[in-house]
């Protein structure tokens, strides 16, 4: 009669923690962590009266962890993690292959609260676990050389993210072959962190390498290239390599005016902005002057055609007068003196005239 009793309690503890489970993962995915929260920690309540070994109370720990760290309480998701840690160290074993995973997870709300040393010391045991399961050349150890320097770059130590890059890599070139596009991530980081040291010849290498992989998958002239080929030519004027890098710099314009098909892009500006630092920098000021007037103008192009389309959205809306004040200013963002501009010139100063005269609507882009 008590085991029957015991069993009835336990069968309705069950469907009490399936339905407080499906109300939190509700909430969760709506966005409504407090409520999520709310439903979870009942749950838990619950879950504390099953043997201490059922699998229950490990996932409504799990799912406490995961809502917790939503809500942005970071210390209370630690917690949740090292009881859900020491749940399956007690009735797994203190050596189970899964709990690589739930190190890494408690170092990355190590992270998040900069306790930097402790998230690499979880790192390094779940690298450990890792190593002993999968080989010490893996890609499970090589995400974790991968993410300890993550942690090393937002300490900003850099001199101790480059060699934990480079061991990732030479890792992931063992385990899956010298040009497999897994190690590109860690290929831009190490080149990123060898800027940052300017340590520009050993961060070309890096951007070099990149850039070939992404040539070997995308083309030669795909936006995919965009990060490679900037970072290469920066590493390369770093270098006083000025003709390699001049080239790099154009070509990145004609990426970047690939990709956008748009010449009056801010992203154009910009690059045209870095041609002409970097030709100012060399001592050729004119060609610095040319490329900083050709950024001037794609801004003001870009202003022009802004002011342009909020016309079109007051015309439209039936204030005529906000309208052809925008348009005006569309108008005296361009300079009269660049031929380049005269289209669009015509074509706003055609829309103004026929709405200062009532004859039309403002015109979009």
């Amino acid at each position: 009669m008590k085991f029957a009793l015991l069993f009835v309690a336990c069968a309705a503890c069950a469907q009490d923690l399936d339905s407080l489970e499906k109300s939190a993962l509700a909430a969760y995915a709506a966005g409504d962590f407090a409520g999520a929260q709310q439903s979870l920690g009942q749950a838990w309540d619950l879950a504390q009266r099953l043997p201490d070994s059922d699998p229950k109370r490990y996932e409504i720990l799990k799912l406490l962890s995961r809502v917790t760290s939503a809500a942005g309480d970071w210390a209370g998701a630690e917690n949740w993690v090292e009881l859900a840690i020491n749940w399956r160290e007690v009735n797994v074993a203190r050596d189970d292959p899964k709990l690589a995973g739930e190190w890494t997870e408690l170092a990355a709300l190590c992270l998040r609260e900069k306790d930097f040393f402790r998230a690499v010391e979880l790192l390094r045991q779940a690298m450990r676990s890792d190593a002993r399961v999968f080989g010490e050349v893996s890609s499970q150890v090589a995400d974790d050389l991968s993410r300890i320097a993550l942690v090393y770059m937002g300490e900003k130590q850099p001199q101790e993210a480059a060699p934990m890059l480079a061991r990732a890599i030479d890792v992931r070139e063992q385990a899956l072959g010298a040009e497999n596009p897994a190690i590109l991530s860690d290929l831009d980081r190490l080149a990123a962190v060898r800027l940052s040291l300017r340590e520009y010849d050993k961060a070309e290498l890096a951007f070099r390498r990149s850039l070939v992989i992404r040539e070997r998958l995308l083309g030669p002239n795909d936006s995919g290239l965009i990060e490679s080929v900037e970072g290469l030519a920066y590493a390369q004027f770093g270098e006083k390599k000025y003709d390699q890098a001049e080239a790099g710099y154009k070509r990145l314009l004609e990426l970047w005016l690939t990709a956008t098909a748009d010449p009056a892009h801010p992203m154009i500006a910009l690059t045209l902005d870095k041609l002409a630092n970097f030709y100012r920098e060399t001592q050729r000021w004119d060609e610095g002057t040319e490329a900083a007037q050709k950024a001037l103008a794609v801004r003001q192009l870009f202003l022009a055609n802004g002011y342009w389309i909020e016309s079109a959205a007051r015309q439209e809306h039936g204030d005529g007068k906000v309208a052809t004040q925008y348009l005006a200013a569309a108008l005296a963002a361009l300079d009269p003196m660049r031929d380049a501009q005269n289209h669009a010139r015509q074509a706003i100063q055609a829309a103004l005239s026929d709405l200062e005269s009532g004859a039309g609507n403002a015109p979009k882009k």
